[in-house]
């Protein structure tokens, strides 16, 4: 399914995206299609537990068996960023 999509932009960022689109010699459109193409793609991995990081460091820390490696995950994050 496609749809239309209307963007208002900062007269910079539509000039930095511009001068995108002439670098790669695609479209305007193109270039926001494969930005937002990108972005859902992260945000998709990100909501299943999957992030470039963290699949490059899975497995490198030996656990123990009966450890939840998610719960590791989220206390390391309380403790980092702080509760909440």
């Amino acid at each position: 399914m496609n749809a239309t999509l209307t963007v208002q932009l900062d007269a910079e960022v539509l000039q930095f995206a511009e001068q995108e689109a002439r670098a790669h010699r695609v479209t305007l459109p193109e270039v926001v299609r494969r930005q937002l193409t990108v972005m859902a793609e992260n945000w998709r991995d990100s909501h299943a537990g999957r992030t470039p990081l963290t699949d490059a460091l899975r497995g490198s820390l030996p656990l123990p068996a009966d450890t939840d490696a998610r719960e590791v995950i989220s206390e390391g994050l309380r403790k980092k960023y702080g509760e909440g």
